[in-house]
This record gives structure tokens, C-alpha cells and sequence, in this order.
């Protein structure tokens, strides 16, 4: 009976009893950002594909960036205030018109149309050409 055993020295990126298996070093690595961990034996780096953005897991960015999210982030939710309050408004006041007869907005309207009438009677007054025919009398008998 043979009792050799043998034991294999795999190097470090290596492992398994005939050193078959690549250790991945980015197994339970999360490299933040949307970046990409690369495998360096004996460790890992997380490659930052953005300037903006460093340190080990690319998770520190500078402060103009930083400020440039933030801004964008307001001005989004503005934006959603602004549209949910519009359609809010266009919402009750059709609820209001056709739900329960109410037209807070008629008696502007009636106003405006009456101004707009008015406005345009003065206008065609202004406007209307003048046919005045001014006859100049003719002599026959003078020279």
C-alpha cells in the first residue's frame, strides 16, 4: 500500500486541493457608484469609472458634485410640486363646473367678453372710412 499524500502550494489568487479555483476577491465587494472591483490578489480595488468620485469603494465625491445632486434633486421635486398643484387645481375646478354646477370663473368671463365687444364696436367706429365725395364745381365759360 502507497500512503503518499500530496499537498499542493497554490499561490495566492489560487485555490482548491489541485489549485483549480481563481479566488475572487470582489465576491462580497460593493463598489459604489455604479463602479467596477477588479480582483487584485491578495485583495481587491474598486475602479471608479467617474472622476468625480475616489477612495476604496469609489464612495467620496467632491463637494461641487455633491452640491450639483442636491440642486438637481430640488429643482426635480419643484418641478413635481409645481405639476401636482396645476393638475390639483384644473382637477377641482372641473369637479366643481360639471359635479356641481359651480363656474367660480363666469362672471370673468361675461366681463371680459362684454369689455372685448365694446372695445371692438369703439374700434369699427374708429375704423369706418369716411365716403365723403367733395365735388369741385366746373365753369364752361371761363377761359
Amino acid at each position: 500500500m502507497n500512503d503518499t499524500n500530496f499537498y499542493f502550494n497554490c499561490t495566492i489568487e489560487r485555490t482548491g486541493t489541485h489549485c483549480e479555483f481563481l479566488i475572487d476577491y470582489c465576491q462580497n465587494v460593493t463598489c459604489l457608484n455604479k463602479d467596477v472591483c477588479q480582483s487584485l490578489p491578495p485583495s481587491y480595488e474598486c475602479q471608479c469609472l467617474s472622476a468625480d468620485y475616489s477612495s476604496l469603494h469609489c464612495e467620496h465625491a467632491p463637494r461641487a458634485t455633491v452640491i450639483r445632486q442636491c440642486i438637481s434633486k430640488t429643482f426635480g421635486y419643484i418641478a413635481i410640486i409645481a405639476l401636482s398643484t396645476v393638475a390639483g387645481f384644473v382637477i377641482i375646478m372641473d369637479i366643481l363646473k360639471y359635479g356641481f354646477g359651480i363656474d367660480p370663473s363666469r362672471e370673468d368671463r361675461e366681463l371680459i367678453r362684454h369689455r372685448r365687444a365694446a372695445l371692438e364696436r369703439r374700434n369699427r367706429e374708429i375704423q369706418k372710412p369716411q365716403n365723403t365725395l367733395h365735388l369741385r364745381p366746373i365753369n364752361k365759360g371761363s377761359p
